[in-house]
């Protein structure tokens, strides 16, 4: 017996052991791929749809975690095994539980500083009116634009920042990874001012410093700012809405009105992150995306990094521009890049191998391409009535520019191309990715009274930005804190639902329940969790089975699993729903908790609903 017990008490610092090196790995991983995210803004991320996401970065966390762990295991096991056939009493697994669990730890409180988790915890207690204080709606403002109206083309570079040219302009590196780009800012307008020899670029907010975000920050002059947990559970519930902050008018809205034809381009699937939400329900833009393509273009089968490659990218926008500009109607063609996509960006047949890293040599690609459409831009017909900016559309979330002083300040490429203005004051201006907003109106002759839209300023008149009248130190604070406006905005519509949770069935051993009158019409589906707590898998893990929740025939959807009984147990059982939208993970609707004994074989079942602690619930 205490054989038994001393062999299962190895067993458990064993399988502790590979959960706290896997928790560990985890936490590195996310600081590699997140490091410059906020809680908030890796939360939103996480609770969108998965559809479209890169299969690579999938790939990247299994290479990164889940392998290492598995190696660690199968070295320890054979150390230990080797060690115990000699009759050394070398206490291998012990230490290795000892030391993996100083590592999570070590690596879970770098993570937890790192995304300010402490101060995220304390802001969402306090309350900021920051943001409607100094929030101009459009509706409010006279916008006048010109007789004959200019297109927009509307180029945002994934995560081009200047930190890519060299020391000279202004960059971090000896040499400059971006020098076309960086010609192109010095001709172009950057706001750096006429005695300036180095780049400048727009500052990335908080909450719009990952795609969406920026994309939204440039459009409405707001930061993307949400409450992320509603009735208990943590979730944005942006997919399962009909709008995407329906009281706030942003760009494609206004050109929208202004009789524009608009349109987004981008080599991913739109729905990843919400983009097809907010651009379907803001400026009503036609999608030329990945599907697009694969449906109408791409040969079958292919995909490349997200969808497709940046090379297809400016090929089709080329005829996109062609088909647009043979219409009567002003256009604006929104095109997003992705080849320069977190960790090492994609490596296409263009791709020159000049410099160490694959990242430099994707970042060299991309500015020769860029350089080149542009260029192609330049001799069409249409060029003089557009106006073009061009903007990274948040820093890189690689490590690339790690290395950076601490008093470097990191921002986005930004060059407002053939614009119908010059700007009022020849200086170097701080600015921020949502002062584009009321920049790009004005850059395609748009008069904007009082220069301010959103939260951002005109960058050619000669108002202070935010930036320059608060400074980015007291804007940072004030967007940590709850913002009850910003939450009116999003006019989030919880999804509800009635859910009968049906009783134990203890001679078929099945738990279930129903679903009906889901109250929003965009759910399309259920995936529904089962797991016992407590009874081990052959892993060492709970038993987690998921299913899909069939539909009854009257209009709701039913979920049944049977429990295994091949051992005792007694423990909680969660059951949880879990919606999906456009066949993709949205969030949780509901979480429920059974407390369950029985024999080995399934006999003698007992049962109550409890609640996450195993506490009897009252009926």
């Amino acid at each position: 017996m205490r054989q038994k017990r001393k062999l299962a008490g190895t067993v458990i610092l064993l399988i502790l052991g590979v959960l706290f090196l896997l928790l560990g790995r985890s936490a590195q991983w996310a600081l590699d791929e997140w490091g410059g995210l906020n809680l908030d803004e890796i939360l939103f991320t996480l609770t969108q749809p998965l559809k479209g996401t890169d299969a690579g970065i999938i790939r990247n966390y299994i290479v990164y975690a889940v392998l290492p762990a598995a190696a660690v295991l199968f070295v320890v096991v054979t150390v230990s095994a080797f060690l115990k056939k000699r009759l050394r009493k070398i206490p291998v697994i012990p230490v290795f539980f000892l030391i993996a669990a100083v590592f999570c730890a070590f690596q879970t409180a770098r993570l937890c500083l790192e995304l300010e988790v402490l101060d995220y915890l304390k802001h969402r207690g306090e309350r900021s009116e920051y943001i409607e204080e100094n929030y101009v709606d459009p509706e409010d403002v006279t916008l006048t634009f010109p007789e004959k109206k200019r297109n927009l083309i509307y180029l945002y570079l994934e995560s081009m920042e200047v930190a890519y040219s060299d020391t000279q302009d202004g960059g971090l590196f000896e040499d400059n990874y971006i020098p076309e780009l960086t010609k192109i800012a010095k001709q172009a307008e950057d706001f750096s001012g006429s005695a300036s020899t180095v780049l400048n670029g727009a500052y990335s907010w908080k909450y719009t410093t990952w795609t969406m975000g920026g994309m939204f920050a440039a459009t409405t002059g707001l930061p993307l700012k949400i409450p992320i947990e509603m009735q208990g559970v943590d979730t944005n519930y942006m997919s399962t809405q009909d709008s995407f902050f329906p009281g706030i008018t942003s760009l494609g809205d206004i050109l929208k009105r202004e009789g524009y034809v608009n349109d987004l381009l981008i080599g991913s699937d739109a729905t990843f992150g919400g983009r097809r939400l907010y651009f379907s329900t803001h400026g009503d833009y036609e999608f030329h995306d990945y599907l697009y393509y694969k449906e109408h273009a791409l040969p079958v089968g292919y995909k490349a990094f997200w969808g497709y490659e940046d090379e297809k990218l400016f090929a089709y926008a080329k005829e996109r521009l062609e088909e647009l500009a043979s219409s009567e109607d002003p256009f604006n063609l929104t095109i997003l890049t992705v080849d320069t996509h977190y960790p090492n960006g994609y490596v296409c047949r263009l791709c020159d191998d000049v410099y160490d890293t694959q990242y430099a040599n994707v970042i060299a690609c991309s500015d020769r391409q860029v350089s080149e459409f542009l260029t192609w831009c330049s001799q069409q017909d249409w060029y003089e009535d557009t106006a073009i900016v061009v903007s990274g559309d948040h820093p890189t979330m690689a490590t690339f520019c790690d290395g950076a002083p601490e008093d470097y300040t990191r921002k986005v490429y930004t060059a407002y191309i053939n614009s119908a203005v010059s700007p009022v004051r020849d200086e170097m201006r701080t600015y921020s990715t949502v002062d584009n907003f009321p920049t790009t109106l004005a850059a395609m002759g748009v008069e904007i009274e009082g220069d301010r839209l959103g939260m951002g300023t005109n960058l050619f008149s000669d108002l202070d930005t935010l930036d320059e009248r608060d400074g980015s130190a007291r804007i940072e604070e004030e967007l940590s804190r709850t913002s009850s406006w910003m939450n009116a905005q999003a006019d989030i519509e919880p999804v509800t639902a009635d859910i009968t949770y049906d009783p134990v069935d203890e001679e078929a051993h099945t738990l279930s329940f129903t679903i009906r009158d889901v109250s929003s019409d965009r759910i399309d589906g259920f995936r529904c969790c089962m797991r016992m707590y407590g009874y081990k898998t052959a892993a060492g893990s709970d038993y987690i089975q998921w299913i899909s929740a069939e539909p009854d025939g009257e209009g709701g959807w039913h979920a049944e699993w049977t429990f295994p009984t091949e051992k005792a147990y007694s423990g909680i059982i969660k059951l949880q729903a879990t919606c999906m939208v456009d066949g993709a993970r949205s969030h949780v609707l509901d979480l429920h908790y059974v407390h369950v004994s029985f024999d080995e074989g399934g006999g003698n079942v007992e049962w109550y609903e409890c609640d996450t602690s195993g506490r009897r619930l009252e009926s």
